[in-house]
């Protein structure tokens, strides 16, 4: 099982490696068009959490069902 997670993870670094560079290419290009993220970026898109620190904690004390006083 660890063999396979790490032979998940090689791979996973040469799809970044080889696609970084492939954009790099295409920056280079005169005129040439590139995604505008990153390989990485793309597969761990994780959506942002905007909301202020009060709020997180009242969202954990609800979900926990603490009662803090």
């Amino acid at each position: 099982m660890v063999a396979r997670l790490m032979a998940d993870l090689d791979e996973l670094k040469y799809r970044v490696y080889t696609t970084d560079t492939l954009q790099l290419i295409a920056k280079a290009q005169q005129g040439g068009q590139y995604l505008s993220k990153r390989y990485a970026e793309l597969i761990d898109d994780k959506p942002q959490d905007n909301r202020s620190g009060d709020e997180i904690v009242a969202d954990v004390v609800k979900r926990c069902g603490l009662v803090v006083k």
